[in-house]
């Protein structure tokens, strides 16, 4: 089951973006995405939170939209590795932008150097 408002866009974030800017639902005053997941697979985890700050910045996001983004850690093997590697990103998107309820998690069906950060980008 599909919902009319949930659009699946397998591409890369560069082809994503103008396509959702086209849309005139996104375009529209009070429109804009209003939950933002992303899994992708990037070597440089923090490149995931700018994607996210870029949509921001761009006006695809709608006021108070609510994220979901999967952090994959590439350097390390422990635990703790990854988890301080996930804390420095999320500490420094703090700073960079205007969050609330943001959490970390380490779920299930995430492998072990992935933590999913969830929280509402204003």
């Amino acid at each position: 089951m599909k919902l009319k408002e949930t659009m699946h866009m397998q591409m890369k974030i560069q082809y994503a973006l103008p396509k959702l800017l086209e849309d005139e639902a996104v375009a529209s005053d009070g429109g804009g995405v209003k939950l933002w997941v992303s899994d992708m697979c990037l070597h440089n985890m923090a490149e995931q939170v700018e994607l996210l700050l870029l949509a921001k910045e761009e006006g695809v996001l709608a006021p108070n939209a609510f994220f979901v983004l999967t952090l994959k850690c590439v350097v390390g093997h422990s635990k703790l590795a990854y988890d301080a590697q996930v804390k420095k990103v999320v500490d420094k998107f703090f700073m960079d932008a205007n969050l609330d309820c943001v959490e970390t998690f380490h779920l299930f069906s995430n492998r072990s150097g992935e933590r999913t950060v969830i929280g509402y980008i204003k």
